[in-house]
Order: structure tokens, then C-alpha cells, then sequence
């Protein structure tokens, strides 16, 4: 458990490293980093339903100018972490992540203005013409930060989380049946906050088409990508010349 403990930690570490989103920017979503947990734990299914379902009230996630309406990155290690620990269900590790990601703005906040010592030391040794030091401190303290302030509590939870799901379970049944409903509920306000993205006129025929495609003549969800991508490139390659010209394609 102690080697699990660790790979958690180092994973829920990376989701929050800016480093690790130079590499790729699914750190930033529970579902790849919730997967990954869930692969640690040896529980890869149940893990990627739990992200899956933390993911949701996610999907229309954006940071304007620095400002965090949750914090998606602690909220999905951590809380598939502590599902898969502590036996919660799917709705109520929903609201539990929901919650994580609430609380842990803070976190986040802390882990960015830590972070700005790092770069006035890094200018110092840029003026002294020391580049190998100058990027150390990109890179290095940083990792540091995000261990200590996301990667231990995610090891603890690992490590100690186990308890959660019986002391979850003494709450009354009232409060229980609170978080199932709020945890159903929480996939539908994000793909609500989604929706505000496309509510376009010439983007919510496409929506509904997929809909239709998936709820009428029961295809999945690979089926539905196929043909979305076949319209897409028949749509692009009957489009106007002068169109193709502004989009940078090929008269």
C-alpha cells in the first residue's frame, strides 16, 4: 500500500506541475488522472467510472484571468482516490469530488503565489548569466511545491481513507440520499455549462443530431464520433473556394 500511497501522490503531483502539462494538458482532467489512479490502486474500471462522473461538472471548466471555479486537479486523484478506498458509489464520490475541488481552490491559490518566488529567483540568476540555475527554478522547486501541497494529502488518503466510506455511512440516511441526488445532478450542471459553449445556431443542429444519433438508433459513442468526422470532412470539402482560402485551405 505504501508504493500505491506514493504513485497516487506523484500522480495527483503532476495534475497540478505545470511542467507536466507541457507534456500533454489531460493532467488538468480527472478523467485521465482518476484512470491512472484507478490502474494504481488496481481497480482501472471502477477508477475511470469514478473520474468519468467527477469529470462532468468539469466539462464547461475554463480559468478567466487566473480565477478558478474549482479545482479539478485535486478533486480527481483525490477523489477517485477515496472512493476506491473507502467503497463510495459513484454518486456520492461525484458530490465528494465536487466538494475536494471547492475547498482546494485555496490550495491552488497557494501553489501559484508560492510559485512566484521561484521566478524572481530565476531573473537573479539569468542577470548573472547562470542559465542552467535559471531553469532549475522553472522546474524544480515547483514539483516541490505541488508535492507538499496536493501529492501528501493524496498519499494520506490513501493511506488512511479507508475508514470514510463507514463513517459515511453513519450519517443519516436523509443526508446520504442529499449526496446521491446532488452527486446525480452535478454531471447534468456541466454539461449545461457545456451547452452555453454551443448554444450557437449553427453548432446546435450538430448537437442534437448526435442525440438523436445515440438516443433513437442507440449507436455509441465511437459510432457517433465516426460520423461527426465523416460530416466534418464532407463539409470542408464542399465548402466554397473562397472559404477554403480563409481557413488556409486549398483552392
Amino acid at each position: 500500500m505504501i508504493v500505491q500511497a506514493i504513485l497516487v501522490a506523484l500522480i495527483t503531483t503532476c495534475c497540478t506541475w505545470w511542467f507536466s502539462h507541457v507534456v500533454t494538458r489531460t493532467w488538468l482532467y480527472p478523467l485521465w488522472s482518476g484512470f491512472l489512479v484507478g490502474l494504481v490502486l488496481g481497480k482501472p474500471v471502477e477508477g475511470m467510472m469514478i473520474a468519468a462522473a467527477i469529470n462532468l461538472p468539469y466539462v464547461g471548466f475554463i480559468t478567466a484571468g487566473g480565477s478558478m471555479p474549482g479545482n479539478p486537479q485535486f478533486a480527481g486523484p483525490v477523489g477517485t482516490a477515496l472512493a476506491l478506498v473507502s467503497g463510495l458509489d459513484v454518486n456520492s464520490a461525484t458530490t465528494v469530488g465536487v466538494i475536494l475541488g471547492s475547498v482546494t481552490i485555496m490550495v491552488w491559490t497557494a501553489y501559484m503565489s508560492i510559485n512566484t518566488l521561484w521566478v524572481h529567483m530565476a531573473e537573479d540568476f539569468l542577470n548573472k548569466g547562470n542559465i542552467r540555475a535559471m531553469r532549475m527554478c522553472n522546474y524544480i522547486p515547483s514539483f516541490f511545491v505541488s508535492f507538499i501541497l496536493n501529492g501528501i494529502p493524496a498519499m494520506l488518503v490513501v493511506l488512511y481513507g479507508a475508514p470514510f466510506g463507514e463513517w459515511f455511512q453513519t450519517f443519516p440516511q436523509w443526508i446520504v440520499d442529499g449526496f446521491g441526488i446532488v452527486g446525480g445532478l452535478m454531471p447534468a450542471l456541466g454539461i449545461a455549462m457545456l451547452l452555453q459553449y454551443l448554444n450557437k445556431p449553427k453548432l446546435m443542429p450538430f448537437f442534437f443530431l448526435g442525440f438523436a444519433l445515440a438516443e433513437f438508433m442507440g449507436l455509441t459513442t465511437m459510432m457517433v464520433t465516426f460520423i461527426a468526422a465523416l460530416v466534418a470532412i464532407l463539409l470542408y470539402n464542399y465548402q466554397s473556394d473562397s472559404t477554403k482560402k480563409l481557413t488556409g485551405g486549398e483552392a
